[in-house]
């Protein structure tokens, strides 16, 4: 069985996973909220910033959408597999 599932992958090109940890304050706590990115091929650097952009603001609007400001400590995006 094993054999037959090896076989089935050849020539199957594997998804690239990204892991996003962006760490804020709310008020007087730090919270990492973490996203999953996956992607056929390598980011490149402008892709990852336009990606830390993008999930940065689409976090804070939705917390200012609660009425809450949000302070951004760090976006780290990191290759997982």
């Amino acid at each position: 069985m094993a054999k037959e599932y090896g076989e089935n992958w050849e020539g199957v090109e594997l998804m690239i996973e990204y892991l996003q940890e962006l760490r804020v304050r709310d008020g007087n706590q730090v919270k990492i909220i973490n996203s999953h990115i996956f992607k056929e091929k390598y980011m490149t650097d402008d892709e990852i910033e336009e990606k830390k952009i993008q999930f940065s603001k689409k976090i804070r609007g939705i917390y200012s959408s609660d009425g809450k400001n949000l302070e951004i400590i760090d976006n780290i995006i990191t290759e997982v597999r």
